[in-house]
């Protein structure tokens, strides 16, 4: 399992996928978080943007939205 944050971005796994995300940050920078009643714990403010078959295609991915001039 994988559950790494770089920057602005979430990368998160589970036995298939590796996710990457984009969280919601506050005007200082800090990650926007959501209280889920249901569970009772806060919860990112994310936005799904890949979903990668391996962690190479994820780095990759995210590397490329970093710097899209980057192949």
């Amino acid at each position: 399992m994988i559950d790494m944050k770089i920057g602005q971005y979430h990368l998160t796994s589970d036995k298939y996928e590796v996710k990457v995300n984009k969280m919601s940050v506050d005007s200082q920078g800090h990650p926007v978080t959501s209280y889920d009643e249901k569970s009772g714990i806060n919860r990112l403010v994310e936005t799904p943007l890949a979903h990668c078959k391996d962690v190479e295609d994820a780095l990759h991915w995210a590397s490329w939205v970093f710097n899209p001039d980057w192949q």
